[in-house]
């Protein structure tokens, strides 16, 4: 038996940048947006499946239609010596998040502690991969943003979606061992007919097979999604709430708006940098060396399992999903381009 299809990580990096350009995005400009697609292909479960494609077939449509401007000039609205408000332009969320990240921590550098907000933007992608564009320098890094009410979330007690997926990611320097970098959503998705005890859907009909919720609990959930939402949309005069209702986005040419803060924190303003360390791998090993529940075969740290998985696909591939390769043949004809699978 034939083992799992898998694509070299350097082709599927080069594929990305071919389609990008292609689109009219600026060879420089494309090569940022395709090592943050790569990075979310080795990290995460999926690997390459025909969401992806279609998510990046969509990033096509909406470039193509004036949804996404291709050649955005990223303009500073105001600043100050740790802080600054950039305005993206409407471009890439990849291109405007790594420039903007990258500002933030040039004033880490200078003042160790940093934080920089985005408006008129677009879809960031993988967060996690923002914030660890801090880890190179031995800081702290904090990504979070704002996004469309495609799956919305009431607020607590509510029927009317009011907030975003709203993801968050902090990268630690991780000492001797890889870094802490946590990623998330403040929203899950449960298969209908699948409410937890108790609970009860009040929403109407949803055309999804899932239904939101929060993934910290009730209210709590809530809470730190409303929180986000003032953070990234309000605090920096990016579209927030009903601004990202479906109904004012479906069209390709539509513009989001979005809102991104980006954070540095340099570990020395409060230790030497070698005691930091010395003590997140003192943190680690109680961790890994703690009691665990029956059947658990180890204790994982943030970021520990996605670490490891890049490590394997960087080596022998990323695993291609039965369904991505025909996805993929219908979208490169579109573009009049060959697909990179080698079938």
């Amino acid at each position: 038996m034939s083992g799992p299809l898998l694509i070299q990580a350097s082709v599927l990096h080069d594929f990305y940048v071919q389609v990008l350009v292609r689109t009219g995005v600026p060879e420089a400009d494309a090569q940022l947006a395709a090592a943050v697609r790569l990075e979310s292909a080795l990290r995460l479960p999926a690997g390459l499946d025909a969401f992806t494609v279609i998510r990046l077939q969509n990033t096509v449509h909406r470039l193509q239609a004036g949804g996404i401007n291709p050649t955005p000039r990223l303009r500073v609205v105001q600043e100050r010596t740790t802080s600054a408000l950039l305005d993206g332009d409407n471009g890439l969320g990849a291109v405007v998040g790594t420039r903007a990240m990258d500002y933030c921590l040039t004033k880490a550098h200078q003042q160790g502690f940093a934080l920089v907000g985005v408006r008129n933007s677009t879809t960031l992608e993988m967060m996690a991969y923002y914030a660890m564009r801090a880890l190179e320098h031995q800081i702290i890094g904090f990504a979070a943003t704002n996004t469309e009410l495609k799956i919305g979330l009431p607020a607590w007690g509510g029927v009317t979606p009011a907030l975003g997926n709203n993801p968050l990611a902090i990268a630690i320097p991780g000492g001797q061992g890889p870094a802490l970098v946590l990623d998330m959503s403040v929203i899950a998705t449960r298969p209908q007919g699948m409410a937890g005890e108790g609970e009860t859907s009040t929403r109407g009909p949803i055309d999804s097979a899932f239904l939101p919720r929060p993934v910290i609990g009730a209210h709590k959930g809530s809470g730190l999604a409303i929180v986000l939402e003032v953070l990234t949309g309000v605090l920096t005069g990016a579209g927030f709430g009903q601004d990202h209702a479906p109904e004012y986005l479906e069209a390709p040419d539509a513009q989001y708006n979005l809102g991104h803060l980006f954070g540095a924190l340099d570990p020395t303003l409060f230790m030497p940098l070698e005691q930091f360390s010395s003590r997140i791998d003192r943190l680690r090993t109680e961790i890994k060396q703690g009691q665990r529940v029956p059947g658990v075969e180890r204790l994982i740290l943030p970021g520990e399992l996605e670490h490891e998985r890049r490590d394997t696909r960087l080596r022998h591939g990323i695993p291609v999903h039965a369904d991505a390769p025909n996805a993929l043949r219908t979208f490169c004809e579109t573009l009049g381009l060959d697909s990179p699978l080698a079938l």
